[in-house]
């Protein structure tokens, strides 16, 4: 799993940020930043929802938790080609099937949300 800090730093590269630019934004100095990236201080919650906003990521992925910084999944793009296979006479693999059980939670999640 990655860590907190090693997410804020792989961010902040890929905005071409320096450690001192990142902190500016955030009311922090560079040292702080630093701490981060090299995991001997964690920010706090305000700062990590900060971060998350900032960086338009979930809190999971700037934690470490997920892969996917948006929290969507990303295996739903194959579920029509699965979806046409099926109907074209082939079977499901199993990772299709695991594609549309993923798809269908997904869905559910967000009918839930809006409810």
């Amino acid at each position: 799993m990655v860590s907190t800090g090693e997410r804020i730093k792989e961010l902040r590269i890929k905005k071409n940020l320096t450690q001192e630019e990142l902190g500016k934004k955030f009311g922090l100095v560079k040292s702080t930043i630093s701490l981060y990236e090299s995991n001997k201080s964690t920010p706090d919650d305000n700062i990590k929802r900060a971060l998350a906003k900032y960086f338009d990521v979930t809190l999971d992925y700037l934690m470490g938790v997920s892969d996917n910084p948006k929290g969507e999944i990303i295996k739903n793009k194959k579920i029509p080609e699965n979806i046409a296979a099926y109907f074209d006479g082939e079977e499901f693999s199993d990772e299709a099937l695991r594609d549309i059980e993923e798809y269908i939670e997904f869905v559910k999640q967000k009918r839930n949300k809006k409810g």
